[in-house]
């Protein structure tokens, strides 16, 4: 008699030898082992910081090197860990530490516990805009949820988990949450939408290049023709299963693949065929890794066996094998692989034709599938039961509201009765008071209007008298104080020349002391009268004499400056444009020299077709603007006005240690 085995036949063997899919499928198979010096480091680092970050992840590491070890201490430095987070607010170590303890619930057969963590945790990591991690820890709960066999939830959840992950782009947690939609499909026997499901994740995994999925895949795919029928189908996916894991040096994953194919041969009727596969699987376990198997997998491989064996005429050796599967199955509370256990003990005591043992062996064996139905039932009645209240729920609801809405609109029509009258004589009331509010608002428009033109006069007037002052000023040292101090010292040199013979040594160094401070106050002279009245700018334009005032300010060895121009190295501005940016200019550089204790200063002046952008950075000390206030600088507030006069826009850039950055922005006359 032929067995069909959903997932037992090769799922629990494939997940044993391989590892099962996982929220970051290429995560270690085997557990890592406990690094004791790490450990003892990180517990240093908690002694010295138990009430900070550093302390919060130190206890998140501890807990990661207990995890596969004791698990006890690891949920011990989870549960400190998550009390410290939150403490601080540190949701980041707070989401994750929020991950690992569902893991560890899972590990311990708390599911209900787990899914609630791997919540609370997804919220955490979406709140940090992290939905990778969102999405791992649905696809997690919605593999407890299928341990659960709540199916529908399991469902939803593994649908938000890989709409998370497709969002960001993780081929393998894609493939990962599609081979959980094969396993929920394939667990409710809808063998086609089972298939789509793997097949997706076939092909992620090929993708992400991880052979363990990729064959873990395949079997799934295997089992899933074989018990459709399409035995040819099963077969070709058990080969290219074997071929990929011929390329690999682990080749645990080949028994679950044998174990896969000598279910199918049993479909068959092949039962001796299905023997040697068996027996190398049994081989398999009982010499690599038969204490990492779980009670229900070595219960299945046990009645699949003893099953070929009854099937092929060994009774005897059937025997204990069928026995320690049902001890198995019961020992581990599982009613389908018991169920199986007791089908083989009933073939098994039919062909020693021991009928009355087999009757009661099949009797049980009907109770217990009878049980399984009926809790399948319980399920399906319970999902159905569940949305039907909340349909009723929102049924009564939509009657509530629908009451509602006609009270509301009783009430409404009245309430428009009510002030109908009272709408028209306010709106009468309304319109005269508009109509005079408009008129003066109106007024109150023309008055700023006028107040704001009055202030860009009074503005334009400023500057204008003070740009004519300069230039008078400049005019009178140039042409008065800076002539008569030529002649004072062609005067002093000449006198210097005529009495040099009768002159003592000392009264001839005083001659050339007093020569040198004439000259002297002729170039201060000069240089102050070109600052107030810049020959480059009147003759050249704005370009030549910023580039003229910059050589001045240079100070090799102590102070670079780099100056660019684009467009106005044969372009003329307005004249009262041009002087109000070189003295903003002016106002810049000195207030940098004066104060910046920089090194270095980068200007840039830009032509567009409608505005001039003035750019001036330094790398000194900064400052903070808005810790000015109303006591900001003389020389700030007279580049802000200069530039408002001409209708731009100053922005200064600062902060204490990263130096200074200038900008303004010109509008251009057509």
């Amino acid at each position: 008699m032929i067995k069909i085995r959903g997932l037992m036949g090769g799922t629990l063997v494939m997940l044993a030898l391989a590892g099962a899919a996982h929220a970051q499928p290429k995560a270690q198979i085997l557990p890592p082992a406990r690094d004791t010096r790490e450990v003892d480091s990180l517990r240093r680092v908690l002694a010295q910081h138990p009430h900070d970050t550093f302390g919060t992840k130190a206890l998140v590491t501890l807990m990661f090197n207990f995890q596969y070890n004791d698990t006890a201490q690891a949920g011990r430095y989870g549960r400190q860990a998550a009390r410290l987070a939150t403490a601080i607010g540190d949701r980041k170590r707070l989401a994750r530490v929020g991950y690992n303890l569902a893991t560890l619930a899972a590990q311990g057969g708390h599911n209900d516990e787990s899914v609630q963590l791997h919540l609370r945790s997804a919220r955490e990591f979406a709140a940090l805009g992290n939905p990778l991690w969102a999405g791992h820890n649905f696809a997690n709960a919605a593999k407890r949820r299928i341990n659960q066999g709540r199916f529908a939830e399991a469902m939803r959840l593994s649908l938000r988990g890989l709409r998370l992950r497709q969002a960001a782009h993780d081929t393998a947690a894609v493939a990962d949450s599609y081979g959980a939609i094969g396993q929920i499909y394939l667990e409710q026997q809808n063998l086609p939408a089972a298939q789509t499901a793997y097949e997706q994740s076939l092909r992620g995994w090929q993708q992400a290049r991880v052979p363990a999925y990729v064959i873990h895949c395949l079997n799934h795919l295997a089992i899933i023709h074989r018990d459709a029928g399409r035995f040819a189908r099963a077969r070709a996916y058990v080969a290219k299963g074997l071929a990929v894991v011929r390329t690999q040096p682990d080749t645990t994953a080949n028994d679950g693949l044998l174990l896969t194919l000598a279910v199918l041969e049993q479909h068959q009727g092949h039962w001796a065929a299905s023997l040697p596969l068996l027996r190398r699987v049994e081989a398999a376990f009982n010499r690599r890794v038969a204490g990492n198997l779980t009670p229900g997998a070595r219960a299945d491989l046990y009645s699949i066996l003893g099953e070929s064996l009854v099937q092929t005429g060994q009774a005897a050796a059937a025997a204990p094998y069928l026995a320690q599967a049902l001890a198995l199955a019961r020992s581990n509370r599982d009613l389908q692989e018991e169920a199986d256990a007791l089908e083989g003990l009933a073939d098994l005591a039919a062909a020693r034709a021991d009928y009355r043992a087999a009757f009661a062996y099949r009797r049980d064996m009907e109770l217990l599938r009878d049980t399984l139905r009926l809790a399948a039932t319980t399920r399906t009645v319970a999902e159905l039961q569940t949305q039907y209240e909340t349909e009723q729920k929102e049924a009564r609801n939509r009657v509530q509201a629908a009451r509602l809405r006609t009270q509301q609109q009783v009430i409404r029509r009245r309430s428009v009765q009510l002030w109908a009258g009272l709408a028209i004589a306010a709106l009468l009331a309304g319109v005269g008071y508009l109509l005079l509010n408009r008129r003066r608002l109106r007024r109150e428009v023309e008055f700023a209007e006028e107040r704001q033109a009055l202030q860009q006069r009074r503005a334009a007037a400023v500057l204008e008298a003070e740009e004519a002052e300069r230039r008078r000023i400049g005019a009178d040292l140039h042409d008065g104080v800076g002539q008569l101090l030529s002649v004072v010292k062609l005067n002093v040199h000449a006198l210097s020349e005529e009495l040099a013979p009768r002159l003592s040594p000392d009264e001839q160094r005083r001659f050339g002391d007093a020569l040198g401070l004439v000259d002297e106050s002729v170039c201060e002279v000069r240089d102050i009268s070109h600052n107030l009245l810049p020959n480059a700018l009147i003759k050249r334009g704005l370009a030549r004499a910023v580039r003229e005032f910059l050589d001045k300010m240079q100070q090799p060895g102590r102070l670079r400056i780099r100056l660019e121009t684009l467009g106005l190295d044969d372009v003329r501005l307005a004249a009262n444009v041009e002087s109000t940016l070189y003295r903003v200019v002016q106002e810049a550089v000195q207030n940098i020299v004066k104060h910046a204790r920089a090194t270095e200063i980068n200007l840039q002046l830009i032509r567009h077709a409608h505005e001039l952008t003035l750019l001036v950075e330094d790398n000194g000390v900064g400052f903070d603007p808005a810790a000015l206030g109303p006591d900001a600088g003389l020389g700030l507030r007279n580049m802000a006005s200069r530039v408002a006069y001409l209708g731009g826009a100053l922005d200064i850039d600062s902060r204490p240690g990263h130096g200074t950055t200038v900008a303004a922005t010109v509008p251009l006359p057509a």
